[in-house]
């Protein structure tokens, strides 16, 4: 597909912890470098390890990886690029990824890529937003969203690890309201969640497009994810 001569594409890892994604940042550079696309990508750049302390439970992770976040969006402001692709470290994108996502011509798109506990629930990160803080996130099964593609009809969530956004997103629109960043929603969501219901509610279009199924390492590596999602008896290993 050809797109626009003017678009060129940042491409930011945030970097939670070297122990957390160490052994897969090789092979997730490795696939973003292989896209199929006609745009500029910019080489992907990579934040430094977040330094603060974590606190028991998953919230803590979900709310440190947020302050990475954030510094991979104050590096791409300082560019003149046209697009972030925010992609965590250990996900995989597929090679039709980027070329996919750009052609939904959305503020915020995403491909899908499956929870860490795949082979029991057969869940995706992907969630229908509801009436409630956090979204309402179900049905989320692998079985129902295949194939499709979602945000038209209804508000919704794609996660963070495969995200593509619009500069627009991140501008400064009025000199009293702060710009979009991830932040906190009071221990209901995660900071990636409540990012796309705040910048949905705000008018920004958004799909997640469950046609860019990314491995998610180490139980889901793109390899292997053929095997994984045709394999209905998700209580056995392959």
């Amino acid at each position: 597909m050809k797109f626009k001569d003017n678009i060129t594409v940042f491409v930011g890892i945030p970097w939670l912890r070297n122990d957390h994604y160490q052994n897969y940042y090789g092979s997730c550079v490795n696939y973003i470098q292989q896209q199929q696309t006609s745009v500029k990508v910019l080489p992907p750049w990579r934040t430094t390890p977040y330094s603060g302390k974590y606190e028991q439970g998953q919230p803590s992770l979900l709310y440190a990886i947020m302050d990475r976040m954030n510094a991979v969006i104050d590096k791409f402001m300082s560019t003149n690029a046209t697009h972030l692709w925010m992609v965590d470290g250990d996900v995989e994108v597929p090679p039709h990824a980027l070329e996919t996502l750009l052609s939904h011509d959305v503020d915020i798109a995403s491909g899908v890529y499956p929870f860490h506990n795949f082979k029991k629930s057969r869940a995706m990160m992907f969630g229908r937003m509801g009436t409630n803080p956090c979204g309402f996130f179900h049905p989320r099964n692998w079985d129902y969203m295949k194939e499709q593609v979602f945000g038209e009809e209804f508000p919704v969530s794609g996660g963070s690890g495969c995200m593509l956004v619009k500069r627009r997103v991140f501008n400064r629109y009025h000199p009293n309201i702060p710009p979009f960043r991830f932040d906190k929603d009071d221990g209901k969501c995660g900071a990636d969640v409540y990012f796309w219901k705040r910048c949905q509610d705000a008018g920004f279009t958004a799909r997640v497009d469950a046609n860019v199924v990314c491995g998610h390492r180490p139980e889901m590596p793109l390899s292997k994810i053929e095997e994984w999602l045709n394999n209905n008896d998700s209580g056995r290993e392959i």
